[in-house]
């Protein structure tokens, strides 16, 4: 899925995403070019340009003597990470974190698995180092490169487990990472336990033991689960 880039007509692209990803502009509803120019205060070209973004990911159809109508969300490319930014910053992010997890649940103990079994020596080097990294962050509460390390973890798994479509949903599990972090659903400061619950996976991945890989990925897994309901719980209890 293509990237929105940089410029005006990304700016507007995501803007507007945001706005129906958010619920402002329902599936059904019907958006017209010389409206949007007006709204954004820019040229019908850029709005050509942003709308094309939009219906490259599917959140906007094309009709003629219609206009542009905003599709159900069933049909957006829900696995793209612009999509998945725009509906974590909506209402219904309780409920795309939850999804976001379940596919993880899913798929990251099997790739885990796989990763075991298939990695090679400098594969299996570099998610040592990785987990090394995180444990390292975690001892400096260093939230940053924590995150970073985090995210490199889980590409690393996703890349080295052999399945080609399991590696394409690296970009998901990344904006998943970087979601909780932007709305605030991590701890202040990196937790130790997690930084070992990651090398456990790591070292079992190394060892060349599936079994324990899958096991203690599906453990990362369901403590990320289990930390963003505890914050949006006591998130909910002090608002």
């Amino acid at each position: 899925m293509p990237d929105l880039g940089k410029g005006l007509a990304a700016t507007v692209a995501d803007t507007l995403g945001r706005a129906i990803a958010g619920g402002e502009h329902k599936p059904g509803d019907v958006l017209r070019t010389e409206d949007l120019a007006e709204r954004f205060t820019v040229s019908r070209t850029v709005v050509r340009e942003a709308v094309q973004a939009l219906q490259s990911k599917r959140l906007l159809r094309s009709s003629p003597r219609v206009g542009l109508t905003v599709r159900p969300v069933s049909e957006w490319h829900l696995y793209d990470p612009d999509v998945i930014r725009w509906r974590l910053a909506g209402p219904s992010r309780t409920a795309l974190l939850d999804e976001l997890t379940e596919l993880r649940g899913a798929v990251e103990p099997a790739a885990a698995f796989a990763a075991a079994k298939r990695g090679d020596r400098g594969q299996r080097t570099k998610l040592l180092e990785s987990s090394a990294r995180m444990r390292a962050a975690a001892a400096a509460r260093d939230r940053k490169a924590f995150l970073e390390a985090d995210v490199d973890f889980h590409q690393i798994v996703l890349g080295m487990c052999g399945n080609p479509l399991f590696a394409q949903l690296a970009p998901v599990t990344e904006e998943l990472l970087r979601g909780r972090s932007e709305l605030k659903l991590l701890p202040t400061a990196p937790d130790p336990a997690d930084a070992m619950r990651h090398d456990a996976v790591a070292v079992a991945v190394a060892a060349g033991d599936p079994r324990a890989a899958e096991a203690a990925m599906r453990a990362v897994v369901a403590e990320s689960l289990a930390d963003i309901h505890m914050r949006l719980d006591a998130r909910d209890v002090k608002g």
